[in-house]
């Protein structure tokens, strides 16, 4: 059965070359800073509350129209998920229109409709206007809430939940906000199945009818219209929105941990750990700290070149990345955060790095030139986002809705560039609390624990409390007992017994599989072909096109597709020629040693180490292999990878996995294996 996958993305780089001669003896002078000329959007108020704001801009012939409803935060409680649902089905049909025919007017007009419970856009050719925005009134104000519908979303919304359950990643998406505000926040809570299935048809048009309302709502409309001509379209269509207020939650007070901590999530079948630190901030847009505040931040974390990125991934090795945000926040307490993904085996190393990083920023004062650099790069950026007219529209809403001074953006390049070394470490030891610091971490406890309970920070244990995957407390995860009597020959024999015994495994001349997964890249058809000769074949197709093939034949192994084509050699050719096997376990009955036991998902597993670089994990319960982890070297940097098995299908008197899942870079792909064929599909010209 193949056990390792490969994910193929062809990268395209396009050189320029300058024609121009320069005098490259000379440093280039810096030009004046340019002026951001923001402009005054042409504004009116309808009666129901509705603020619009347009800006004309003639050099195309499109318009773009934008919603926010600015609703103050929503707790969902035991129905949560119901602002998910409701967003959902919203744009599928109207009450007066089916979904099939609105969706036709839409494409007939070469537009672009979306709507949900915190507004919504359209686009289109100036020439469409009023038509678009008559559908996009529509299908905002008259949504058509069916139970066809919410049972298809809610089905969708479990899937999606059940999928991210024993993934880290998703995982940590869910407890971090989770343990920072609690679930009785709205920016805490989370949706669960049976939250979802509380959920009624007449709790989504309830939502809709108290959320989805005009009173502190804006309209942006930018493009070539006129401000006159827009406030016509715009009282007829969205004039009979009924004014009304959104009901505004009772917010708990929270606070940051008394002392730093540890606080860990036991992902078992994590090859990865998904490392952040968080403390509470209360900082505003309006405050005299916001712009020390931003350069502090992209210092520390913000850009490719900050201090953590740095030290993380390119002194360590530990990462591809880290980075850290510093919110503003306008309802509620937002965070300051820095996050990353490390290897398992350097999770306690990485956690004291990020500190020793923190504690640079809060005691030393940054160089003059990583201080001018920061402020040209963030201004940098700044600076192109304003040519987009757009922007302007935006940028007026932010003023009104966080209570900013009329000249807070044609004043920001100054404010920027006022910024001191000495108000970079002085908003530093504000915001980012080093001593009050929530380090969230969610990985694999039996690979990371151990040196975690070892760490010293500014010569201090850390105190570690435990969590589920839903946030509760929970006691430390304790290990798996190896039964006394368990050996490599135990388990492996177990294994080939479990599929099928001993007499099936050896009536297999030949396997052919064929499985589809969903991916960035589009559809993914994989298709694999053994023979009990060491025949072996892999490839991987996006879009009808081969991305990746591998053959191995008479001791001989190639790759071809998208990146060229190339013999193996090596251990790549040892690594092909062991997935020719067709069942490494029957063939090599004593392979490996018996590393250990542990938890994959909610399973106990015996942990084979294969070889060097491979591990196996077979269910002490079923004795079928749940997964296979390879440790490989990336760009210098070590990484594993995980691939798990699921679903066995007997074929033929052998049990075959027909759900093979791997997480690439984030990204789970899972391949649904919809074809099995033993003993045919299969012949030698495969192999060529």
């Amino acid at each position: 059965m193949k056990k390792q996958l490969i994910y193929v993305m062809a990268l395209f780089l396009v050189g320029m070359t300058a024609t121009a001669q320069i005098d490259r003896s000379k440093v280039p002078t810096s030009g004046p800073t340019p002026e951001i000329n923001l402009g005054e959007p042409y504004t009116f108020e309808l009666k129901n509350g509705l603020q619009v704001l347009v800006v004309e801009d003639k050099k195309l012939p499109t318009i773009v129209m934008s919603l926010d409803l600015n609703n103050p935060p929503i707790f969902e409680g035991d129905k949560a998920g119901v602002q998910s649902l409701a967003g959902s089905i919203m744009g599928k049909g109207t009450t007066k229109t089916p979904k099939e025919k609105f969706n036709e007017q839409v494409d007939y007009l070469g537009a672009r409709i979306n709507v949900g419970t915190g507004g919504g856009f359209a686009t289109t050719l100036s020439k469409y206007t009023e038509e678009v925005m008559a559908l996009f009134a529509e299908a905002a104000l008259n949504p058509n809430f069916t139970q066809e519908e919410l049972d298809t979303e809610k089905s969708q919304l479990i899937e999606g939940i059940k999928s991210g359950e024993n993934s880290a990643a998703a995982v940590a998406g869910r407890v971090r906000s989770a343990l920072v505000y609690g679930t009785d926040h709205p920016a805490g809570e989370f949706a669960t199945e049976e939250t979802i299935n509380n959920v009624t048809v007449a709790d989504v048009k309830e939502f809709y009818n108290s959320y989805f309302v005009p009173s502190k709502a804006y309209l942006l409309i930018s493009g070539d219209i006129d401000g006159k001509d827009a406030k016509k379209l715009v009282k007829k269509y969205f004039g009979d929105w009924k004014a009304k207020d959104a009901p505004k939650p009772n917010l708990p007070e929270v606070n940051d941990v008394a002392m730093t901590q540890i606080n860990f999530v036991d992902v078992p079948n994590a090859v990865q750990t998904e490392l952040a630190v968080y403390n509470l901030s209360e900082l505003k847009m309006n405050d005299e700290d916001y712009h020390a505040a931003l350069i502090a931040n992209y210092i520390f974390g913000g850009g490719f070149g900050s201090y953590l990125n740095m030290n993380l991934r390119e002194e360590n090795g530990y990462t591809y990345g880290a980075g850290s945000g510093l919110g503003a926040g306008r309802n509620y307490k937002s965070t300051f955060r820095a996050t990353s993904k490390v290897r398992n085996e350097v999770t306690d190393s990485a956690v004291v790095e990020t500190m020793k990083e923190l504690n640079r920023i809060r005691t030393e004062y940054v160089s003059d030139e990583d201080l001018s650099n920061a402020k040209a790069k963030f201004l940098g950026n700044f600076i192109m986002q304003s040519e987009d007219k757009s922007v302007v529209a935006d940028r007026a809403i932010t003023i009104r809705t966080n209570d900013l001074d009329e000249d807070f953006y044609k004043d920001f390049i100054k404010n920027i560039n006022a910024v001191t070394k000495e108000d970079v470490k002085r908003v530093a030891n504000k915001y980012m609390k080093r001593d009050n610091m929530r380090i969230v971490l969610v990985g694999k406890a039996s690979d990371v624990l151990e040196n975690l309970e070892k760490m010293k920070i500014d010569g201090k244990n850390v105190p570690i409390k435990y969590y589920d995957k839903y946030a509760n407390p929970v006691e430390k995860p304790s290990g798996v007992d190896i039964p006394a009597d368990a050996t490599v020959n135990t388990v492996l024999a177990d294994y080939v017994k479990a599929i099928g015994g001993r007499d099936a495994v050896t009536d297999v001349k030949s396997i052919a599989l064929i499985g589809t997964a969903s991916s960035p890249m589009g559809e993914l058809l994989l298709n694999i072909k053994k023979t009990s000769k060491g025949q072996y074949s892999q490839t991987v197709s996006v879009g009808g096109n081969v991305a990746m093939k591998q053959v191995y034949n008479n001791g001989k192994g190639k790759m071809s597709g998208m990146q060229g084509n190339m013999e193996l050699e090596g251990d790549q050719l040892e690594a092909v020629a062991q997935e020719a096997v067709l069942f490494p376990e029957f063939t090599y009955p004593d392979q490996g040693s018996l590393a250990g036991a542990e938890m994959m998902d909610d399973k106990k597993v015996y942990v084979i180490q294969w070889t060097d670089t491979k591990k196996r994990f077979y269910d002490m319960s079923s004795n079928l292999l749940l997964g296979e982890e390879v440790t490989a070297t990336s760009q210098g940097q070590e990484f594993k990878q995980l691939t798990r098995f699921e679903d066995y299908k007997e074929v033929k008197g052998v049990k075959f996995p027909t759900a093979i899942i791997q997480n690439l870079g984030g990204q789970e792909i899972r391949f649904n294996i919809n074809t099995i064929k033993v003993n045919e599909g299969v012949v030698d010209s495969d192999f060529e």
